[in-house]
């Protein structure tokens, strides 16, 4: 069996807030609150059932932000979501790119940023899947 994706590491400067992004924009819920260690950490995934490993997690580090990746992309149900979280966006002053729907394999997208400068893409129709 291949290796598969289990998670992104990215630093931020203050934890507090990136949490509260990535869970009230993003969906992400708190699989794991390291901080109730005394560590800086918190790790971040789909909502799941408390039976089940989420199918990847978002380990955020409370640490100076030394580089940015390109972008986070999350598939969202309908284009309605994707409206409503550019207008989320656009309310906290986040968004980079309104919503767009330029077809093919990239679908209908917006594009905000989290708290630390990360680009995060919203879609809707886009195929992970090749043809």
């Amino acid at each position: 069996m291949p290796p598969r994706w289990t998670h992104i590491t990215i630093n931020c400067s203050n934890l507090e807030r990136s949490v509260d992004f990535y869970t009230s924009v993003c969906g992400l819920t708190i699989v794991r609150d390291r901080r109730l260690e005394g560590r800086h950490n918190v790790w971040l995934g789909p909502p799941t059932r408390s039976d089940e490993d989420p199918l990847f997690v978002l380990v955020i580090v409370q640490e100076e932000v030394k580089s940015r990746l390109d972008h986070f992309g999350f598939q969202c149900n309908s284009r309605e979501e994707v409206d409503r979280i550019a207008e989320l966006a656009r309310q906290q002053d986040t968004l980079v790119e309104p919503p767009v729907d330029i077809g093919g394999v990239v679908g209908y997208f917006t594009m905000v940023r989290d708290p630390d400068g990360h680009l995060v893409e919203f879609t809707f129709g886009q195929p992970l899947r090749g043809l």
